[in-house]
């Protein structure tokens, strides 16, 4: 059966994404670093202008030769922002006449098109190949310990996956789906999960201060991790402790580093019931200060001295939000102009 136009569109955009990855060598540097593709950055390094103005009436535009430019609204979170500039990228990257975008579509596979011009069903491909390829769902998947069989088939889980991508949660979904890992059927399922539960849940009853902003669980897996996050994100630290030994981690020092305790209980196995077997201990914080909040813990007894091989916990996570007004804080920082 020959393919549609609109399949062809999306097959050579798709191509397009591939090639500026390898061009770029952003799946190594992702990778091995803090697992997230950044277009803003992608954007500046194939020399397209880039910036963010409050637009009204659409998400992005894209402006052809000889002006070229790529333009992202600042009323809207930053994974919209995220996506919208890779959309804006792949109509660069195409050679597409200039665009502006009202709707940005983060859609499966097979959806139909029903005669959608095929520039923007170009750049929606692109911008999901380009944002959200698969290997780096196998890299987050592996580095997390996540299975197929288990994790996977939960939300919380791939609410969790979504944010370590930096990518809405309803676009994690479809991509689970263009790239195979989960049919049609299990991705609907994830799909009818309302994210206010999720973060719920994940908050023991607290909840963000806003509904752009997230809960992130972080354990044992992502020690060393730099996260992006919105300034009213909530942390839930999950990490075994040692009570049996007199060995607790060293919560007091968040309060230190600037960060507010709403929640700090261990769980115990029940079943079997184990004595002096680790407990899990679970704390929810919240960052006193946006920007970039780091966290350092260790793991000792409140009465003997540090050791070196105390188990230590320490991550980074920037709680900026979405993109301001003017370049991108990548733009800013690599030309010295501060915030």
């Amino acid at each position: 059966m020959p393919r549609s136009s609109a399949d062809e569109a999306r097959l050579d955009a798709v191509a397009m994404a591939n090639r500026l990855h390898s061009d770029l060598g952003l799946r190594q540097r992702v990778t091995q670093g803090d697992g997230v593709i950044d277009v803003f950055g992608a954007i500046a390094e194939l020399g397209i202008p880039l910036v963010f103005k409050p637009l009204d009436s659409a998400l992005g535009l894209c402006l052809p030769a000889p002006l070229s430019g790529i333009m992202i609204t600042t009323r809207r979170g930053l994974h919209i922002q995220r996506f919208t500039a890779a959309h804006e990228l792949g109509h660069a990257s195409l050679e597409h006449m200039g665009s502006v975008d009202q709707e940005i579509l983060e859609r499966g596979p097979n959806y139909d098109d029903g005669g959608r011009d095929l520039q923007e069903v170009a750049a929606d491909a692109f911008a999901a190949e380009f944002l959200l390829p698969r290997w780096l769902y196998r890299h987050h998947i592996q580095k997390q310990g996540w299975t197929l069989t288990y994790d996977l088939k939960m939300p919380a889980t791939i609410y969790q996956l979504a944010l370590r991508m930096s990518v809405s949660y309803e676009a994690a979904c479809w991509g689970l789906l263009s790239h195979k890992i989960m049919d049609w059927r299990q991705v609907q399922s994830l799909r009818k999960a309302k994210l206010a539960d999720l973060k719920s849940g994940l908050g023991d009853g607290h909840r963000p201060a806003d509904s752009w902003s997230d809960v992130w669980r972080v354990t044992e897996r992502d020690h060393g991790a730099s996260l992006t996050g919105n300034p009213a994100d909530l942390l839930r630290i999950e990490l075994s402790e040692a009570p049996a030994s007199g060995h607790r981690w060293t919560v007091e020092s968040l309060a230190v580093l600037g960060w507010d305790l709403l929640e700090d209980h261990s769980d115990f196995q029940h079943a079997p019931l184990l004595y002096g077997a680790p407990s899990r201990r679970v704390m929810i914080a919240r960052a006193q200060q946006p920007g970039l909040n780091r966290i350092d813990l260790r793991e000792r007894q409140p009465w003997g001295p540090d050791h070196e091989d105390d188990p230590h916990f320490a991550l980074a996570i920037a709680l900026s939000g979405p993109e301001t007004p003017g370049l991108s804080r990548a733009d800013r920082a690599r030309l010295g102009l501060g915030n």
